[in-house]
């Protein structure tokens, strides 16, 4: 193709070319280290080790609706080793009239300094265990917000009774 033309056409569109291909490599290379995904973001805490050392930065009641009957605890957690947070649900029933109970956690990261907005849900527990996590987001410079419930076969434990409310960590 470069044929076709004068020697002049022929350099400048090599030069083009070499030009663009810089271009194309250097934004590459920007793209790359501007906010590389953690491999930790979406990743299970237990499966990781990062709850071997976690701490709670923040915990609430798990109550029925209009109630002040609490049937569990919400935490968020947070893993110094792997700088990640996560949202762990307990709850005080295990059976819900005749079926393992299904709690539910759910944690989201804003957009910022350690990444894109993410929200992550439940980990890999089976139904029936007394805690439930949500899997990781990456936050060594982030504060993050979850919530979760718990199932009590007749109805559902929100933190402070109310569905939606998070708690921060």
């Amino acid at each position: 193709m470069l044929e076709l033309n004068s020697g002049g056409r022929r350099k400048t569109l090599a030069m083009a070319f070499a030009a663009a291909a810089c271009a194309t490599v250097l934004t590459l290379q920007g793209a790359s280290t501007a906010h590389a995904a953690s491999p930790y973001d979406g990743a299970d805490p237990a499966a990781t080790g990062c709850s071997s050392n976690a701490k709670t930065l923040a915990s609430a009641p798990l109550y029925l609706p209009n109630t002040t009957s609490q049937v569990g605890t919400i935490e968020m957690r947070y893993s110094n080793t792997c700088m990640t947070q996560w949202i762990r649900v307990h709850s005080n029933q295990t059976s819900c009239s005749g079926h393992a109970c299904r709690n539910n956690a759910e944690i989201t990261r804003p957009a910022g300094a350690d990444g894109p907005a993410l929200t992550v849900g439940r980990g890999n527990v089976a139904a029936g265990e007394p805690y439930q996590w949500s899997l990781m987001v990456y936050t060594p410079n982030t504060r993050s917000c979850g919530t979760g419930n718990a199932d009590t076969g007749s109805n559902t434990a929100y933190p402070y009774g109310e569905w939606g409310r998070q708690i921060c960590g």
